[in-house]
């Protein structure tokens, strides 16, 4: 006589957890040190930063050098952050690129039910190999990246000096131009309260009499100016340094010290175009290209190894089963990304090519304002600025004492005038060209 067999839901409940509790229990301890690690990571604390909270410090530099302020912007700088941000993402993308793909584990269950039992089921779990040497490829691509941002760091390190020592200079030769204006102010007031005297005399028309009291007033206006264009370059000094808060009292490096030897040509552009970070950035890219484009054209030789036990329990037998598998290469060959990591690699290569031209092209401009700024500047402090200052201080006593009319003493103060502002603004170009040229011509650390 047939016994007749009845699924039961609890039986297969108990029988299917004491088949599988040994397993689950054998890998409790990876699935425990996985949620370790990713708790470790505080999510919160990922928060961005809003603008409220950023540069809230405030620094009082006072009395400062061009190269302290350097400094102070190379240990806090945004950009240079920046790079160290990005260079620890591609750190991250180095240790993920040398790691072993997780094994997976599959549950399966058949005949559930059939005559009444159980039915069949089994666990198996399946590992991928065969992939070192691509994973040793990626990783060696992801070193090349790490040295192209160590140059990236040093670009950005070099506008950074380059920007604070540029800034710097256009604030000394703001402060050169307050003081000069204040220097015109002052003679201005003192003539015309001088020629209140000559005009109850009757020694002054009254004509002339108002033409000095409008250039005291234009002296005054142009002293405003100019103290507003100073406290313009003091903000922007304060923004490339990283301190928008902050204050500067005084820089005292001397501009009048710049010039020195003069620089020649053809030995600074061939230290430009062979030893510019920027270049050096630029063929650590092409090296970083030619990695990527190894790891493309590495032919892909994975393929998985599956093992796994299964329990019949209608039969009460116990099954093993093995498995290998090989992808074939037959639609996806990786032709597209070995055609994009080419086509990178040769437009790294032709981006070389168009920096070192443009590199050229403003080089032969800068140093053109360098030559031209650097001889005016000579003349105007050994020549030209000397003889005026002279002249115009014995046109004042000559006007006071009543030996020139006004037209010529007017005459005098433009003629003073126009040179002191024009020796300052040659003494700025001066400085900005000779930034630039020692400086590998790079400049603009926050951005076009």
């Amino acid at each position: 006589m047939q016994t007749k067999r009845t699924f039961c839901p609890a039986s297969f409940s108990t029988s299917l957890a004491a088949f599988l509790a040994p397993t689950f229990a054998a890998l409790a301890p990876v699935a425990w040190a996985q949620t370790v690690s990713d708790a470790s990571v505080d999510i919160a604390s990922l928060k961005p930063v809003s603008a409220a909270q950023a540069y809230v410090e405030s620094f009082d530099f006072g009395q400062t050098t061009v190269a302290a302020l350097q400094e102070f912007a190379l240990s806090r700088h945004p950009s240079l952050r920046l790079v160290d941000d990005l260079t620890d993402a591609e750190r991250g993308v180095y240790v993920q690129s040398g790691l072993l793909p997780n094994p997976t584990l599959r549950y399966g269950g058949e005949e559930i039910g059939a005559d009444g039992s159980a039915g069949k089921h089994g666990v198996s779990v399946e590992q991928e190999f065969g992939g070192g040497a691509r994973r040793r490829l990626a990783q060696e691509a992801s070193r090349k990246s790490l040295a192209a941002l160590d140059w990236e760091r040093q670009v950005v390190a070099t506008k950074i000096r380059n920007d604070v020592r540029a800034a710097a200079y256009r604030l000394l030769v703001a402060q050169k131009r307050v003081e000069f204006r204040q220097q015109i102010a002052s003679v201005s007031q003192a003539a015309e309260d001088a020629s209140r005297a000559l005009l109850d005399a009757g020694g002054l028309s009254r004509l002339n009499f108002i033409q000095l009291q409008n250039q005291t007033r234009e002296a005054n206006l142009a002293t405003t100016k100019a103290k507003n264009a100073k406290a313009a370059a003091q903000k922007a000094l304060l923004a490339v340094l990283g301190a928008p808060n902050g204050s500067v009292e005084a820089i005292l490096d001397d501009p009048e010290e710049l010039g020195g030897e003069p620089l020649d040509e053809n030995a600074t552009l061939d230290d430009i175009l062979e030893r510019s970070p920027e270049i050096e950035r630029l063929r650590a890219q092409i090296v970083q290209r030619q990695a990527v484009l190894n790891y493309e054209r590495a032919p892909k030789r994975e393929f998985s190894v599956e093992g796994g036990v299964s329990y019949a329990f209608g039969e009460s037998t116990t099954l093993a089963s093995a498995g290998v598998g090989v992808p074939l290469r037959i639609n996806d060959r990786n032709q597209g990304n070995i055609q994009r990591a080419t086509a990178e690699y040769f437009a790294a290569q032709r981006e070389l090519e168009r920096t070192q031209l443009k590199l050229r092209a403003e080089f032969a401009e800068t140093f053109a304002v360098y030559k031209s700024a650097r001889e005016e500047v000579r003349t105007y402090r050994e020549e030209i600025m000397p003889s005026l200052e002279t002249f115009f201080e014995m046109s004042q006593q000559a006007f006071l004492s009543g030996e020139i009319d006004f037209l010529e003493i007017s005459q005098a103060r433009v003629v003073y005038i126009e040179s002191s502002v024009n020796y300052l603004d040659a003494l700025e170009r001066l400085a900005e060209s000779i930034v630039k040229l020692e400086g590998a011509l790079l400049e603009r650390c926050l951005g076009d």
